[in-house]
């Protein structure tokens, strides 16, 4: 049993390792004399302290053989095989990719191929194989961290390609903040907001042209900034991924104009903005052990995408991972 499981199974429990280890239970005697309980618990600590230094270890020399890359993307794999991610409740998707992050990197991934803009596989990757095409449908958001066309290429190009497919049934684009401006009214506000949305949206419409998505998904728009992609592109938004923060309705106005114009308002628990950049952390507090200087961070992510993969007939969700890409910062 691997050690995240038993941590888990302990925690059930209620017991640490260390309180098995010191069981009040009556000790049984050997041959010799030593209590039978008090051999199999530091036995079982000592199991335990391997396998922490067997991780620090693992974790230094993954960092290591990042620190020669410009360029990388980490794909989680199908995280529904993880039994400790299924029994958590994470208030935000961000809470749920770390917490997967820590688990496998703490537990040997298979990931070995450290190239320049290559993708590092951190688990078993079988996600559709046991389904035709037309039996499944897949879903993703990408979250920018600019106003950057090739942020969306690169996502989707990536996607395809982990989950060997040539087509894309939803993508759902969350836009990064816009800056805001002092004493800027907020009809300026709203024109400079639709001026960057324009190119990211158009290079969607294309996708669509091209046949690589199938329906456009957005996120968090409010019911002005709809109603603004509404009435300016010829492809329409099929949803409208909404947070509902503090409340438990959507605004009358918002959900009046998704009603008229077939959008449908999908509830999501993603923090606005999605915390890309601290995901590296992630790596230096699992490495917290040793000495490492290199991680500072070294590397800042520029695009992540979430995706999931449906069982169209059974409505079941078979498959949900995340990809990031990490490029090098420069200071």
């Amino acid at each position: 049993m691997s050690e995240p499981i038993r941590k888990s199974m302990n925690e059930k429990r209620g017991t640490t390792v260390e309180e098995t280890c010191r069981s009040n239970a009556p000790p049984v005697q050997t041959e010799k004399g030593t209590p039978i309980f008090r051999s199999i618990g530091m036995r079982r600590f000592s199991g335990v302290l391997v396998q922490q230094l067997r991780r620090m270890t693992y974790c230094h020399q993954f960092l290591s053989n990042l620190s020669s890359l410009t360029r990388f993307r980490l794909h989680t794999g199908n995280v529904n095989g993880y039994t400790q991610l299924k029994v958590r409740r994470f208030e935000t998707s961000a809470e749920e990719l770390s917490a997967c992050l820590d688990l496998q990197l703490t537990s040997n991934p298979i990931a070995a191929d450290f190239k320049e803009n290559s993708c590092l596989l951190l688990c078993d990757n079988d996600h559709m194989d046991n389904y035709e095409r037309d039996e499944i449908k897949i879903t993703m958001k990408v979250f920018l961290s600019a106003w950057d066309v090739q942020q969306i290429e690169q996502a989707v190009t990536s996607l395809k390609e982990q989950l060997k497919t040539k087509d894309i049934e939803v993508l759902i684009l969350s836009f990064p903040e816009l800056d805001l401006i002092d004493g800027e009214s907020e009809d300026d506000e709203h024109l400079r907001w639709f001026d960057k949305v324009k190119p990211l949206y158009t290079y969607m419409e294309k996708l669509v042209e091209t046949s690589e998505i199938a329906s456009i998904g957005v996120s968090d728009f409010s019911a002005r900034q709809l109603k603004e992609v509404l009435g300016h592109f010829d492809v329409k938004p099929s949803i409208n991924h909404v947070r509902l923060d503090g409340c438990c309705q959507v605004p009358p106005e918002l959900q009046a104009l998704a009603n008229d114009n077939d959008v449908q308002l999908l509830v999501h628990n993603d923090p606005t903005p999605f915390p890309t950049n601290n995901i590296f952390k992630t790596f230096c507090e699992i490495d917290s052990g040793c000495e490492k200087p290199m991680c500072s961070p070294l590397f800042e992510t520029t695009w992540l995408s979430r995706y999931s993969v449906w069982v169209r007939k059974r409505s079941i969700m078979t498959s949900k991972g995340y990809i990031v890409q990490f490029i090098r910062k420069h200071d």
